[in-house]
C-alpha cells in the first residue's frame, strides 16, 4: 500500500526521500504550484530569490547528508567559510563572532571576542556554556531570565544574545525557550570548527534541495501530485483510509503524513485528535537591488537597535543584490512595503556610508506565519510523530525535536517519522 505524503516542505520532501531509499512506495501532494514550502523560489524582475533567508552552519549535517543522497554536492552548493559574523550597534563598538586567527578553535573565537567586546565578556560566555547541563536538567524558563540568571550584562544581552535568539528560533528573548537556544549555541559554537562554519548557498534554496528531492522521488519511482490541496482525511472504523482533496478525489491510504504547516494540520485534525496549535511568528525580507559592483565587507552582517536585524550579501547569485532580515514581530510591521524599504535603506547607509543612499529597487517578502514561536509553552507541547490515530503520523519542523523552526530540524523530523513508520510496518508483518 502506498504512504501519502501531504505537503511538499523540506520535512515532507524528506520523508519521502527517507521512505523511496527503503523501496517504499510514496504519493506527495503539494497544494502550491512548486515544492519547497517557506524555503522556495520566487521571481522578482527575472530574478530568482528566496521567499527567505536561512542562516545555516556546518552542524547541520542532516541536512548536508540528505542533499547528497539526492545528489547534490555540498561543495558545489555552498561556500564554506569559517565563522566571521560582525555584529554592529549605534551604542557600542562592533562586536566580533570570527574563528579567523592563528590560534585554534575555540580560542580563536575567544581571542575574537575579548579584542571587540573585553576580557569581561568572554568569562560572561563561558559562565553561560558551563550553565546549560544545569538548563538542561531542570524545568525550561525564558532565553531572558537564563540570561539574567547567569549573570550576563546587559551589551551582551542587547547584542549577542538577542540576534543570536532572533536568528535561530524567530522568537523574542523574553518569551524563547532557553533549552532549545542552548542546545543549538552546544550543536554549533561548543563543538569542533567546522560544525561554525557559515554555509553561504550558490544558488536560491528552492533549487538548492527541493527540486533535486522531487527529481530524486520521481526517479526512483515515487508520485508528485502539485497543486493539489487535501480537505479532509478519512477515519474507517477508527483507522486512516485515505484523503479526499478539494476536487473532491479520493486517495487511498493506510498511512497517511501530514508534513503541512500548524494551521493546515490544525485543520486537517479537527474531527480526529486534539492538536495544540502554536503561536507563529512572521519573518520580513527586504531585498535591495544596488549597482552591480556592491558588495557587504562580509557575506553576513549582523544589526542591533536598529529595525533591520540581518544583512546577507547575494551578489554571487545576483551582482550588488542585498538581502535584510527582519525576523519576528515588530513596527516594521506597520510600515507600507515602499515605507519599509527606504527606512531599510537608510538604515543600510548609516552602517555603511559608501554604499548609495537608495538600492535602485526594492522587493518586501512578509511571511506573516514564517515558523512556530519558539516560546516555553510552545516547545513543551510540541505532539509527537506518531500520533493514537493508527495510520496518522506527524512531520514538520514544529513536531517534537530538540531544534527551533530550522531546516535541519525539518530534515531531522522527516527522517524520523520515515523511520517510525517503516518500523511500525516491519512490525505487523511479521
Amino acid at each position: 500500500m502506498t504512504t501519502l505524503v501531504i505537503g511538499g516542505g523540506w520535512s515532507g520532501l524528506a520523508t519521502t526521500v527517507s521512505l523511496i531509499k527503503q523501496g517504499h512506495a510514496v504519493h506527495l501532494v503539494e497544494s502550491a504550484t512548486q515544492v519547497g514550502g517557506r524555503a522556495r523560489n520566487v521571481t522578482w524582475q527575472g530574478k530568482m530569490v528566496d521567499n527567505g533567508q536561512h542562516i545555516m552552519i556546518g552542524a547541520y549535517d542532516h541536512m548536508l547528508a540528505m542533499m547528497q543522497l539526492v545528489g547534490v554536492s555540498p561543495d558545489d552548493a555552498f561556500d564554506r567559510l569559517p565563522i566571521d559574523i560582525s555584529i554592529h550597534n549605534p551604542h557600542y563598538s562592533t562586536l566580533h563572532l570570527s574563528g579567523q586567527s592563528r590560534l585554534p578553535w575555540p580560542w580563536s573565537l575567544a581571542w575574537n571576542l575579548v579584542r571587540s567586546a573585553g576580557l569581561n565578556s568572554l568569562k560572561s560566555l563561558v559562565t553561560l556554556q558551563k550553565d546549560i547541563p544545569r538548563l538542561l536538567a531542570e524545568d525550561d524558563v525564558t532565553v531572558l531570565a537564563w540570561l539574567e540568571r547567569a549573570n550576563q550584562p546587559k551589551r551582551l544581552i542587547e547584542q549577542l544574545w538577542e540576534p543570536l535568539c532572533l536568528a535561530t528560533l524567530n522568537t523574542q528573548v523574553n518569551k524563547a525557550s532557553a533549552q532549545v537556544l542552548a542546545i543549538v549555541l552546544s550543536d554549533s559554537l561548543g563543538r569542533d570548527e567546522p560544525t561554525a562554519d557559515l554555509l553561504i548557498p550558490k544558488i536560491p534554496l528552492g533549487t538548492l534541495f527541493p527540486q533535486a528531492a522531487a527529481d530524486y522521488i520521481q526517479q526512483q519511482g515515487g508520485k508528485i501530485s502539485k497543486q493539489t490541496r487535501i480537505a479532509e482525511v478519512v477515519v474507517e472504523e477508527g483507522q486512516i483510509s485515505g484523503a479526499i482533496t478539494t476536487r473532491g478525489d479520493f486517495i487511498e491510504s493506510e498511512n497517511i503524513i501530514l508534513a503541512t504547516g500548524p494551521d493546515q494540520t490544525a485543520q486537517l485534525l479537527t474531527a480526529h485528535l486534539r492538536f495544540p496549535k502554536p503561536s507563529q511568528t512572521p519573518i520580513t525580507t527586504v531585498y535591495l537591488q544596488y549597482p552591480s559592483h556592491t558588495r557587504l565587507p562580509n557575506p553576513l552582517l549582523g544589526l542591533t537597535g536598529m529595525m533591520s536585524h540581518w544583512l546577507f550579501d547575494r551578489s554571487q547569485q545576483h551582482p550588488g543584490l542585498i538581502a535584510v532580515v527582519i525576523s519576528s514581530d515588530g513596527p516594521h510591521e506597520k510600515l507600507s512595503k515602499d515605507a519599509l524599504v527606504e527606512h531599510v535603506c537608510n538604515e543600510v547607509h548609516q552602517l555603511l556610508p559608501d554604499f548609495p543612499e537608495k538600492a535602485e529597487e526594492g522587493f518586501v517578502i512578509r511571511e506573516r506565519r514564517a515558523t512556530f514561536e519558539c516560546t516555553v509553552e510552545n516547545h513543551r507541547q510540541r505532539p509527537a510523530c506518531k500520533t493514537s490515530l493508527p495510520g496518522l503520523w506527524l512531520t514538520g519542523d514544529y513536531i517534537e525535536n530538540d531544534y527551533p523552526a530550522t531546516l535541519e530540524g525539518a530534515i531531522r523530523n522527516g527522517e524520523h517519522c520515515a523511520q517510525l513508520l517503516l518500523s511500525h510496518l516491519t512490525s505487523t508483518e511479521l
